[in-house]
């Protein structure tokens, strides 16, 4: 990974990994007789029945259902039916599931005993508006099918929240059946907010083949980058609404969004997943609509080379582009329970696709049979007494994969999510030790030292070695926040016998350049046998 930009330090020296032995440890550990683990996950399955006539079918009890997971029966623990046309709720001015819902994994318990009440036969829906990729006609369209809905087809079971992605996440509008609020927020959408991180594009360089394409900067490392943000805050929202187990549904208004090969799937997957476990269908719609693609290419596009504007390959692949930015809406809809809404200038069309899909329903719960955390799809099969009825429901989930299942990327993505996190992790020990010595003027060297005691560190053995590996990754940050160095560096210890490691302490050393000023370091070190990581912060006062 390549170290961030640094305006005010000299290029970081590289870093030494030293075995040292600083002193004898021998902490003394009581165990005690019994340690007890449990650990369960709820699966959630929104299941909805009809008859021949399409009408909803009432009254039915668990024993009504069968639900098979990888073709083998589950047990139903948990069994609700949510009507939200059967009675008229009384206004709600706002509740906050959103800013209430902690970032940790496992949120607190307190907030949803509060609010359990409140969600009961309510339609849940999020207006996602991803500002950050829209053209300002596109925003325009988005607004204005929002604010139809709100004053013709909002029902009075809607519970609708506002939250848009420009420069930043943010929650415009909490859950409320208030249409004065919901109008005055989405009111405040100009057109031109959040600009400035729409899809760049693929291009060629001079002397490649014609491509039928004209010529344009590689834009590829940016599209990387801004589909993953755009992938992460669908998750942050799923995560922060995951206590709430009505079947919630976001409504997701963009432009499409492109991948990049194999370097977004992590963050898909990981999207996808916190819907999933969170009960959180994702409505994808597409706000270019119906889109006439000229063959010889739109006025806004530089002018193509070569004979491609007369053979068709230029139409062929305009569309081709146009399929790739679909295919990922697509996939977050399909996968989620949701649908997408493509190629279409009704923009009504997903409200109303929301309000029949969670009119009525049941929602079943059972724990798995499989216990590995694996991580791997595992297809739900759900099955009714009744003859000659239509079931919907969620066709399946990815189960949850501990860190030996983890994917490469997705060890990766931990280790920045703890990077930026706010909490400190407290599994693996560690220690740190920083100092400053002045060079010239108002510049200073800042030695850096990690220290793991060895006692924390799991070793393999391999073939006449004992081998263990530890990830660093590191940040240092200005008095305005503002991202300064970075560190990343992955370390590999190969001993003899790790019993004399066990013993003593390991060190990871390191340096930087800095000038005068306070600054705030952060480091996450993690072993990765277990995945266990362990975090330290300190501040650093170089003097003027």
């Amino acid at each position: 990974m390549t170290a961030m930009p640094n305006r005010f330090a000299d290029k970081m020296i590289g870093a030494l990994l030293t075995l040292v032995i600083l002193c004898s440890i021998s902490p003394s550990q009581q165990e005690s007789d019994y340690l007890i683990h449990v650990q369960s996950d709820l699966v959630l399955v929104n299941v909805t029945v009809r008859d021949k006539n399409g009408n909803f079918v009432q009254g039915l009890k668990p024993e009504n259902f069968t639900i098979l997971e990888d073709n083998k029966p589950q047990k139903v623990v948990s069994f609700d039916v949510e009507n939200v046309d059967a009675v008229a709720p009384p206004d709600v001015t706002q509740v906050k599931p959103l800013p209430a819902a902690p970032s940790a994994p496992t949120p607190p318990v307190s907030p949803a005993q509060s609010t359990v009440a409140q969600f009961k036969d309510r339609r849940l829906i999020v207006l996602f508006f991803d500002l950050s990729a829209m053209e300002p006609d596109e925003i325009e369209h988005a607004v204005t099918s929002a604010e139809r809905y709100v004053d013709a087809q909002m029902a009075p079971a809607d519970l609708v929240s506002i939250v848009s992605l420009g420069s930043s996440l943010q929650v415009n509008q909490d859950f409320t059946t208030g249409r004065a609020l919901l109008k005055k927020q989405l009111d405040q959408f100009s057109s031109g907010s959040g600009q400035g991180f729409e899809e760049g594009t693929t291009g060629t360089t001079e002397g490649t083949p014609d491509t039928a394409q004209p010529f344009t900067a590689d834009d590829t490392e940016y599209n990387i980058f801004n589909t993953d943000r755009r992938l992460e805050a669908l998750r942050s929202v799923a995560e922060k609404l995951s206590y709430v187990q009505q079947k919630k549904s976001l409504i997701y208004f963009s432009s499409g969004m492109d991948r990049t090969g194999i370097e977004n799937e992590s963050e898909l997957r990981a999207a996808v997943n916190a819907a999933v476990r969170s009960n959180l269908a994702i409505y994808t719609m597409d706000m270019r609509g119906l889109q006439a693609l000229v063959a010889g290419g739109e006025a806004q596009n530089a002018s193509l080379r070569g004979a491609t504007a007369y053979t068709g390959q230029a139409t062929l692949n305009a569309l081709n582009s146009n399929f790739t930015t679909q295919e990922t809406l697509v996939t977050l809809a399909s996968d989620t329970g949701g649908r997408a809404f493509l190629d279409s200038n009704d923009f009504s069309k997903i409200f109303k696709g929301v309000q029949q899909d969670t009119s009525t329903y049941y929602l079943l719960g059972y724990h798995s049979t499989n216990p590995a955390r694996d991580g791997h799809y595992r297809r739900i099969v759900v099955k009714s007494t009744l003859p000659g009825v239509k079931i919907d429901y969620r066709r399946g989930y990815y189960a949850p994969a501990d860190y030996r299942h983890s994917t490469k990327n997705d060890k990766e993505r931990q280790l920045e999510e703890e990077l930026a996190s706010e909490l400190p992790a407290t599994d693996l020990p560690l220690y740190l030790g920083i100092a400053y010595f002045r060079l010239e003027g108002n510049k200073f060297f800042i030695p850096v030292s990690l220290v793991v005691p060895g006692s924390q560190i799991p070793f393999v053995r391999s073939s006449d070695r004992d081998k263990a590996t530890l990830d660093v990754i590191g940040m240092v940050l200005d008095s305005g926040q503002h991202p300064l160095n970075r560190i990343r560096d992955t370390v590999t210890l190969a001993v003899n016998t790790s019993a004399e490691v066990q013993k003593k302490n390991v060190q990871y050393e390191t340096g930087m350049s800095l000038l005068s000023g306070k600054y705030h370091l952060k480091f996450v070190v993690r072993e990765n046998q277990t995945g266990r990581m362990g975090s330290f912060e300190p501040i650093l006062m170089c003097p003027i």
